[in-house]
């Protein structure tokens, strides 16, 4: 029974979430993904518009059955044309200098992050940027605490681990078998 309680105390106090470090190349890659990604689909958005109401125009203006499948047609002809500019703009890729990026700019508010802040680990919960100065809440206390941006000299940003995940949902799938096995002997 020992045991069975330290198993399932070690999986109830255990977190899918992961402390990695601030790799600048990874952050600068994933934001020209985004402003990519960004980008691409706003173009969709307009020329899918542009197109729908090009079609309705044409229909609007000649009734006949022939007059409108000659403008699917031509509308045709603008989609694939319109393809391969989208096909040009994914090629085009935003590229983000590392050094260039700020420390509150990665730092967000309501978020948690280990800070090393003048020779000590802090695990925080940002709050605000003032300035150049941090609001930050100590994880599990209500104590708040200030850091200058100069003054913090690493940080570690929380993230999902789904590793992690898939390995404590088997773990907890095993124990509720084992358990209905062990109460139905």
């Amino acid at each position: 029974m020992k045991t069975t309680s330290i198993i399932l105390s070690i999986l109830l106090l255990s977190s899918c979430y992961t402390y990695k470090a601030f790799d600048p190349e990874e952050y600068a890659l994933e934001m020209s993904k985004g402003n990519n990604q960004n980008q691409t689909t706003n173009s969709n958005e307009r020329s899918r518009s542009r197109a729908d109401i090009a079609e309705l125009r044409r229909e609007r203006k000649n009734p006949n059955e022939n007059a409108i499948s000659s403008s699917l047609s031509e509308s045709k002809e603008e989609l694939a044309a319109l393809k391969a500019k989208k096909q040009e703009n994914k090629e085009e890729k935003v590229a983000i200098d590392p050094s260039t990026i700020k420390i509150s700019d990665v730092i967000k508010p309501d978020q948690f992050y280990k800070v090393d802040a003048q020779g000590k680990e802090y695990t925080i919960e940002a709050k605000q940027w003032k300035a150049d100065t941090l609001y930050a809440v100590v994880k599990g206390t209500e104590k708040e605490l200030k850091f200058h941006k100069n003054d913090i000299s690493s940080f570690k940003i929380r993230k999902f681990s789904k590793g992690k995940s898939d390995a404590l949902t088997v773990a907890a799938y095993a124990m509720g078998g084992a358990a209905v096995l062990f109460l139905l002997k």
